[in-house]
């Protein structure tokens, strides 16, 4: 509660002396703008049809509000929901203006994202990692999308994500519990893609199959290991998982 406004006075029911000073000011404006014939309020309708023409030219609500000078969609919400405002809410709504430019905030086909997040995670990448690098993904958005929850994501996310992805597809991530939980997913690695299908539909992971984890020596994990590699950095450049790696080494410590 921040004492000094007519919210704490009427809301909240504090006297305070500089609670109710500020009430009494707000009474006595009242009062004379009702003597001057001073509308304090004004019909709410031509800025619910404004917001409604800036939904129309591609902006989203959460964009509007912004450009309106709240911090969030829901003070907008709120103020769609009146029938009549105050003269200055209505007029830093109508002075937003539709922005030529909505590339970024329309909406693709989530299906290129969610692959490379799921990449990203077989490499040990977790959400809370991916979501800082990137600046505005949430962890939930991001887990949403990964899992495929999230059919559409904005183009501006997709960018986003696709340039993560290629800094990060070939270096392993901090997270084994992440990699531990996108195996169990059976998620694809980034090699089991090829740049111009992973954002197919249509298209399906180049598998490795069994006999290819067969096929892995213990003499190659044993020297990539001397070179000061991780498992998962082995794992990579063997194009096998970690847990192939891990019991070509347990079979090392048998023999």
């Amino acid at each position: 509660m921040k004492h000094g406004t007519t919210t704490a006075y009427l809301v909240h029911r504090c006297r305070c002396e500089t609670c109710t000073t500020a009430q009494c000011r707000h009474q006595k404006r009242y009062r004379l703008d009702r003597a001057r014939g001073v509308e304090r309020l004004v019909d709410a309708q031509p800025l619910r049809d404004h917001v409604q023409a800036l939904l129309d030219s591609g902006m989203s609500f959460r964009a509007i509000a912004l450009a309106a000078g709240w911090s969030s969609r829901n003070a907008l919400a709120d103020v769609l929901t009146r029938k009549r405002v105050r003269p200055g809410t209505l007029a830093r709504v109508l002075a937003v203006q539709p922005i030529t430019d909505q590339r970024g905030d329309r909406y693709v086909d989530a299906t290129g994202a969610s692959r490379r997040l799921q990449a990203l995670a077989m490499l040990g990448w977790s959400g809370r990692e991916v979501a800082k690098r990137l600046g505005r993904l949430d962890p939930q958005t991001y887990y949403y999308i990964t899992n495929g929850r999230n059919t559409t994501v904005r183009a501006r996310t997709a960018d986003d994500i696709r340039r993560l992805y290629d800094q990060l597809w070939d270096q392993p991530g901090p997270s084994q519990r992440t990699r531990i939980w996108a195996e169990q997913q059976g998620f694809a690695l980034p090699l089991a893609w090829d740049d111009e299908e992973i954002d197919d539909p249509a298209a399906k992971p180049h598998r490795m199959g069994k006999q290819r984890f067969k096929k892995i020596h213990v003499e190659d994990v044993l020297f990539l290991m001397e070179q000061g590699e991780t498992h998962q950095g082995i794992a990579m450049r063997l194009q096998v998982t970690v847990d192939s790696v891990q019991q070509a080494l347990r079979r090392a410590e048998a023999s």
